[in-house]
């Protein structure tokens, strides 16, 4: 927690001043693929609030990965499913307010399940687990959301070919010469 806790509020006013302009940010914020895997092991030991903040930092740094897109929604979804089992366990009607967040929640797994369900197929992704897991979660939560299945992602639309890693890297050592 206190490593995450020394390079968060750094990305956090990094993304707010729109950018990682300072060098020194650059050097304290972990590498993309490692905030990945601290989101995993946030999620894990159940620190839905600190995971969130670092997903939807990934997302608004590259919101074309489908693992974020995935793990977002299974945050959300755990968020849900904790919101329902605190209210089955004090055996009381919700209140307004808490019907309206656990609503939410499901709301916001539905979205981000889904977009990572198109984006799997868009990017041609092989991760089987990760698609199964979301279409198991999809099916607990009533499909897919209604927005998404009606009007399609404008961001998914077109001929949109992934490239590969190498490719990239050939074109950011272009782009730097």
């Amino acid at each position: 927690m206190r490593s995450v806790g020394a390079w968060l509020p750094a990305f956090k006013q990094a993304e707010a001043s729109s950018g990682l302009e300072d060098e020194h940010d650059q050097n304290t914020i972990p590498p993309y693929d490692s905030r990945i895997s601290t989101a995993k092991l946030l999620i894990e030991t159940e620190e839905f609030e600190i995971a969130v903040d670092v997903l939807e930092g990934l997302l608004e740094e590259d919101d074309e990965v489908v693992q974020v897109w995935y793990l977002s929604g299974w945050v959300c979804y755990l968020q849900m499913q904790r919101a329902g089992e605190h209210l089955a366990g004090e055996a009381r009607e919700a209140t307004e307010a808490e019907q309206e967040e656990y609503d939410a929640l499901k709301e916001a797994a539905r979205s981000y399940l889904t977009r990572a369900k198109k984006l799997y197929i868009k990017l041609g992704c092989d991760d089987q687990p990760i698609q199964d897991h979301a279409e198991q979660l999809l099916g607990e939560l009533g499909g897919e959301t209604e927005r998404d299945e009606e009007q399609g992602d404008p961001n998914l639309a077109g001929d949109y070919e992934p490239c590969s890693d190498e490719e990239e890297e050939e074109e950011d050592a272009a782009m730097e010469h």
